[in-house]
C-alpha cells in the first residue's frame, strides 16, 4: 500500500464528497457546495489520503480562535488566520474498504505537525462517546459535552476532544 497524505486540490472534489456524504449520510449536492468552499479557504489544511491515485480518506477544519469547536464553523468558511491558537478538525473520513489500515491516524498526524508548525496550541474536535477510544490512543482529552449540544438523531450528545501540541 503506497499511501500519499497531501493537501486537497479542486479536482479531489468528488471524491471527497463521496467519501464524506457517505461517512456522514449527508446529501452530494449540499456536501459539494460545502467542500468547495472549505477547499477554497483552508487548503493547508484541508488533507487527502490517496493510494494508487485514489483518494480514500480526508481530514479538514480551520483555524479558530477559541479551544471549542462552535457550529458558526461549520456553516461559515472562512480563511485560516496567522493568530487563531486551534486547529479544528471538522470531518475525518475514510472510505469503508479503507478503514482499519492506519489511515486516519495518519490523517491526524500529519494535520497535527502542520498546526505545530503554525503555531497552533492544540487540535480540537467535537465526537460521540462512541470515537473517544480512537480519538483518546491519539492523544486527544475528552473536556466535556459541547455547548453548542444538537444531540444525534439518536439523542447522544457530542463532546469536546483537544489534543495540546
Amino acid at each position: 500500500m503506497n499511501l500519499i497524505i497531501r493537501s486537497v486540490t479542486m479536482n479531489d472534489l468528488d471524491s471527497v464528497v463521496s467519501i464524506e456524504s457517505d461517512t456522514f449520510e449527508m446529501s452530494q449536492e449540499m456536501t459539494q457546495k460545502d467542500m468547495i468552499g472549505r477547499i477554497e479557504n483552508y487548503p493547508d489544511t484541508f488533507l487527502v489520503a490517496e493510494i494508487d491515485h485514489q483518494v480514500v480518506g480526508h481530514v479538514f477544519g480551520p483555524a479558530f480562535n477559541k479551544r471549542y469547536i462552535e457550529d458558526e464553523i461549520y456553516f461559515k468558511n472562512h480563511l485560516n488566520r496567522k493568530d487563531d491558537q486551534y486547529q479544528t478538525v471538522l470531518s475525518l473520513a475514510v472510505s469503508p474498504e479503507f478503514r482499519k489500515q492506519g489511515i486516519a491516524t495518519k490523517l491526524l498526524d500529519k494535520l497535527s505537525k502542520i498546526a505545530k508548525k503554525q503555531n497552533r496550541t492544540a487540535v480540537t474536535l467535537t465526537c460521540l462517546p462512541k470515537l473517544f477510544s480512537f480519538y483518546e490512543k491519539r492523544g486527544f482529552v475528552n473536556e466535556g459535552k459541547t455547548s453548542d449540544d444538537i444531540p444525534d438523531p439518536d439523542n447522544v450528545s457530542s463532546f469536546n476532544m483537544v489534543k495540546e501540541l
